[in-house]
């Protein structure tokens, strides 16, 4: 429960700091018409959010094995021009990808903390548009 909850508030503090730096990126604080202060909010929560979310579907991605070939082929290539063998560049795919199912990462966190602020933007997507 607890590392989840550091998880979480870890990831919305990054989206936090990157809208903060959009806001300033964008001027928001010296806009004076309100259509143009919700378009820009509308973009400062945009960018954190779909960051977050397509950091979170690339993890998913690599927990299913996507990009297991990828790196066992990289991971042979090198191991060519090493001179000392090790027991790593010695195994098949199957033992590789045995153990980098054993190293999957969460993602679910970042899933949820980049949705909530899309649908942030959303509220101020509708804001500008009504």
């Amino acid at each position: 429960m607890k590392k989840s909850l550091i998880r979480y508030s870890v990831t919305a503090a990054v989206g936090l700091l990157l809208t903060l730096a959009m806001t300033f990126l964008k001027q928001v604080y010296w806009l004076n018409d309100s259509e143009k202060i919700w378009q820009a909010l509308c973009d400062c929560f945009f960018v954190p959010g779909i960051l977050l979310f397509l950091f979170g579907v690339l993890v998913f991605c690599t927990n299913g094995g996507t990009f297991d070939m990828l790196g066992f082929g990289a991971k042979k290539f090198f191991g060519l021009f090493r001179r000392e063998k090790t027991e790593e560049d010695r195994e098949s795919f199957y033992d590789y990808r045995v153990r980098k199912q054993k190293n999957r990462r969460s993602f679910g966190y970042l899933l949820i903390v980049g949705a909530v602020f899309l649908m942030v933007a959303v509220v101020f997507f509708l804001l500008y548009k009504l």
